[in-house]
């Protein structure tokens, strides 16, 4: 999964699985990271946790690191408008805000992502792959273990 997280008074959050689509969102208010990384824990297993501000928040650096994954920041911040434009039908600003850093965060992914799903191996083998990419781990060494 990846995670996006907007910290504040009310905490957005939404998750994604590693197709793309979203699988759980909310607005937790005045939430710790320790409800923060319960509330994501319950929803699955994460690879990557996404901001929506260069540099990310200590409270998203703070939620990865319990996590071991790592963290996605934007070279520049985003802006409320492309805020906006990606989660359009999502009125909770704060979610919005969590969906959109979700969404950047698998686009810098998605090629890389697509290909692995065009591969002729099993459902699992694939998930595995696409974990190791987001991880920055290399994945050629793998795949001709198992050609």
């Amino acid at each position: 999964m990846i995670v996006g997280i907007d910290p504040g008074i009310k905490t957005g959050y939404a998750i994604l699985d590693l197709g793309g689509k979203l699988v759980a969102s909310g607005c937790e208010k005045e939430a710790s990271d320790e409800r923060m990384v319960k509330v994501i824990s319950n929803v699955g297993i994460p690879v990557l946790v996404a901001a929506d501000t260069h540099p990310p928040s200590y409270f998203v650096q703070k939620i990865a690191a319990r996590l071991n994954v790592r963290v996605f920041s934007p070279q520049e911040s985003m802006t409320k408008l492309e805020k906006r434009q990606i989660g359009a039908e999502i009125p909770d600003v704060h979610t919005r805000d969590s969906y959109a850093a979700a969404v950047k965060a698998f686009r810098r992914f998605q090629n890389r992502l697509r290909q692995i799903d065009s591969m002729q191996k099993s459902a699992m083998e694939r998930e595995e792959l696409k974990k190791m990419v987001i991880c920055g781990q290399r994945i050629a060494e793998r795949l001709n273990r198992n050609i």
